[in-house]
């Protein structure tokens, strides 16, 4: 190769590599400083994603400004409270006491659609050998062949627990997958702490199965928030109010959290600067995602998409239940805080508040985990405590 044609060729590697800077600094500056709403859209919630994490914090603060980022999750630091008129909510507890078979059945759980029902009945005729008081069906573990009953919302019915009144659905939207408890019973749902801190608040954690067992749990989901330095807690310093059976077990937090919890009449509040000594079983966490009756959140509010767990009530007492799984791609991704109130919205809730989420999401029914949580193993992270339905 001649001298002349050594020079050509280094001028047009010298010439790629400046017009690949340029391009590729020219890329960086549009997706961190364009207004085009398409691209300021996903900019804002891959950072609201990250800075929702204590560990991935680094993947928008390593490479995207202060300024940048700040704005983007300012919605989240929104003090104000959005209140209804108070028509939206019509405390009725249910009395079913005078109902029995099929006609307590169709009552108690009002979600079901009855035509689906009634076919898996005359393909399963054993599932009412013992009334239907004692209707047992449980199809929740994830790759479980589905039942064919579904709700009148057309969301799949993957357990229904007659005896502890508690039935399970599957969620699924864009993007994301989940499951979604209503138990019928509030007087049994009750925080349940893993047995380390029961008497050392800086003990250890327990992973759902040991929770569950150690508290007589039927069905239960992860609470509390906790200290998780580098994604590496074992759940022995959790964050946030915690009241267990009327006895304060940890320090609130305050400021823009929120107490969610139950008193003892079984009505759920969601409130800031809540009245403790009212509250038998309660947690403290953000975002509200309803409050008596009027929606909280919408979209991602600043939260990004994660695996999401939360808890409500409907207006009946009803107690709701949700966790989505995420981060997980031939599986769910995971969801925004607006379509976790959403589904909730859609079941009737009047209560509801957003709880840990992450790879901390789970639940936990009949001795199995029925979601998939975003970390190796199938029981889930050391956790402080449970929301649960005793057995």
């Amino acid at each position: 190769m001649s001298e002349k044609s050594i020079r050509r060729s280094g001028k047009n590697v010298v010439r790629f590599i400046s017009v690949f800077l340029l391009t590729f600094v020219m890329m960086y500056l549009i997706a961190v400083y364009s207004n085009i709403p398409f691209i300021a859209k996903y900019r804002d919630l891959y950072i609201e994603t990250a800075m929702s994490t204590m560990s991935h914090q680094w993947l928008a603060t390593k490479f995207i400004p202060k300024s940048v980022i700040d704005r983007a999750i300012s919605q989240r630091d929104n003090a104000e409270i959005k209140k209804g008129n108070g028509n939206s909510i019509i405390n009725k507890v249910k009395n079913l006491f005078h109902l029995k078979g099929r006609d307590w059945f169709v009552a108690e759980f009002d979600e079901i659609n009855m035509e689906s029902f009634d076919r898996y009945a005359e393909d399963n005729p054993d599932v009412l050998r013992d009334g239907y008081e004692n209707i047992q069906i449980d199809k929740s573990r994830v790759g479980d062949d589905p039942t064919g009953i579904i709700t009148n919302y057309g969301d799949n019915v993957v357990a229904i627990d007659a005896k502890n009144k508690i039935l399970i659905l599957e969620v699924k939207g864009e993007g994301y997958n989940g499951r979604l408890a209503i138990a019928k019973d509030a007087g049994k749902v009750r925080i349940g702490m893993a047995e380390g801190l029961e008497k050392n608040i800086n003990g250890e954690g327990s992973q759902i199965d040991e929770l569950a067992r150690h508290n007589n749990a039927i069905l239960s989901i992860n609470a509390s928030g906790f200290v998780d330095y580098d994604g590496n807690g074992d759940g022995g310093q959790p964050i946030g109010a915690i009241i267990q059976q009327g006895k304060m077990i940890n320090a609130p937090v305050g400021g823009n959290w929120f107490t969610v919890g139950l008193k003892y009449d079984d009505w759920m509040v969601v409130k800031r600067n809540a009245e403790y000594d009212q509250l038998r079983d309660a947690v403290e966490f953000m975002p509200a995602l309803i409050i008596d009756g009027v929606k909280q959140v919408d979209g991602s509010s600043g939260w990004g998409i994660q695996p999401r767990t939360a808890v409500g009530q409907k207006a009946n007492q009803d107690v709701l239940m949700l966790v989505i799984d995420g981060r997980q791609l031939n599986h769910s991704i995971g969801t925004t805080v607006g379509e976790c109130a959403d589904i909730m919205e859609r079941y009737g809730a009047v209560q509801g508040c957003n709880l840990d989420g992450g790879a901390s999401s789970i639940m936990y029914y009949n001795d199995h985990p029925v979601t998939i949580p975003a970390i190796r193993y199938d029981v889930g992270r050391w956790i402080p405590n449970i929301i649960m339905v005793d057995k």
